[in-house]
């Protein structure tokens, strides 16, 4: 296999190697050199072979984190990947501190974990620096008015249509349901991220965390609702700051009261995407908070009005609602069609991918070539080209 890269496997013991195994195996774009069954003939193998890549099997225990640490020192050409039977998510935070580049999941697809794997050999040979993620907060001004809808399709969007690097951060602590909304189940929850922020670098931070097939990474908030009070406004911050280099977009969803947590993500924020629907309580809420923002003293041009689920044949009301709210509206998203974003969500698919024809989908193109200072055409001329060539060659 010419140009493949060359990968060795580590383990204490001398168990059958488990499935994360056999795909690196089974990859014609990897060659396998060899494997060692103690830490201390490990050291040999890396040292004889020199090779591109080693998986470190921890399903024995977290014994092999300080001969990771010390390998991590003595190989720096070498990608120390980790992989165990049974994954708490302080095993996976500790290995990313050990030197650890990503930690690959026994029930990871092998497409993924090929996919995961050439993606951080191919980070390691760039190496370079990128500019700092657009924050972009999805703020509704009460339940239910779609923010978490519009969160997952725009970072959805971002990364597949674009092939941007784009997180996406659920900050509803308790009542969160991005993950349910991509179908994702999370090993590692915001509240682990806080727990163990010392000292962990951005890039092992990063591969700790779920990625969705779009290409989008996510961070889930906690698991209990209780545990939501365990999370310090601060760490939150401290948490956007340092993967804002990582990435070129970060999508929140944000919950719909002023909390702390809230008020640290506006902040943060370049971008705040209000969100709200024509029925009198959104309405209300909606001037409320666009009079909040204001006494917070947000520039104007990094509030943005959207209308969710408007109907058509109000079309010609839009002057009026804008001097009822004081404010532009920056764009109007359409009334759900044939029940697609409800089937979307039951699904675990945004309606973006699965129809990007319909006409929420052309609004949501056109938001996001808005939000990146793009063109501010119609929407129905968006589906000819830009950002849904990609899609249109798969």
């Amino acid at each position: 296999m010419e140009n493949a890269l060359s990968w060795i496997f580590i383990s204490n013991s001398g168990d059958k190697p488990g499935d994360v195994f056999h795909h690196l195996e089974r990859s014609e774009k990897l060659h396998f050199a060899g494997r060692s069954e103690n830490w201390p003939s490990a050291q040999t193998l890396l040292n004889k072979l020199q090779p591109d890549l080693a998986l470190l099997d921890l399903s024995q225990g977290e014994e092999g984190l300080k001969w990771l640490e010390k390998w991590s020192v003595l190989f720096p050409h070498t990608l120390f990947f980790c992989t165990a039977d049974s994954a708490a998510p302080e095993l996976i935070i500790h290995a990313m501190r050990k030197g650890a580049c990503e930690f690959l999941l026994a029930k990871m697809p092998a497409d993924e974990i090929e996919r995961v794997v050439l993606s951080a050999q191919k980070r390691s040979l760039e190496g370079g620096i990128h500019a700092p993620a657009r924050v972009i907060c999805c703020y509704g001004v009460k339940g239910g008015v779609g923010a978490t809808t519009l969160a997952t399709n725009l970072a959805a969007l971002a990364a597949k249509g674009l092939g941007k690097r784009v997180l996406l951060l659920d900050l509803k602590m308790q009542l969160g349901n991005a993950a349910l909304f991509l179908d994702l189940k999370p090993r590692v929850s915001l509240l682990e991220l806080v727990e163990n922020l010392s000292g962990l670098e951005a890039a092992k931070l990063q591969a700790t965390l779920a990625r969705h097939h779009s290409g989008l990474t996510f961070i889930a908030g906690p698991e209990n609702m209780e545990q939501a009070d365990n999370i310090p406004p601060v760490a939150v911050a401290q948490i956007i700051d340092l993967l804002r280099p990582e990435f070129d977009f970060i999508f929140i969803d944000c919950d719909s009261y002023f909390s702390e947590i809230t008020l640290r993500a506006l902040d943060e924020s370049d971008t705040i995407l209000t969100i709200a629907q024509l029925d009198v309580a959104a309405i209300y809420n909606l001037k409320r908070t666009l009079a909040l923002f204001q006494r917070l003293g947000y520039r104007q041009e990094k509030v943005a009005v959207i209308l969710n689920r408007y109907p058509q044949r109000m079309s010609d009301d839009l002057e009026l609602i804008e001097k009822s709210i004081s404010s532009p509206v920056f764009i109007r998203l359409p009334l759900q069609e044939n029940g697609a974003l409800i089937e979307s969500v039951n699904t675990g698919e945004p309606v973006i991918m699965t129809k990007p024809q319909l006409r929420f989908s052309l609004q949501v193109v056109q938001l996001l070539q808005q939000l990146q200072g793009g063109s501010a055409a119609p929407a129905v001329k968006q589906s000819k080209g830009g950002l849904f060539k990609r899609w249109s060659r798969e």
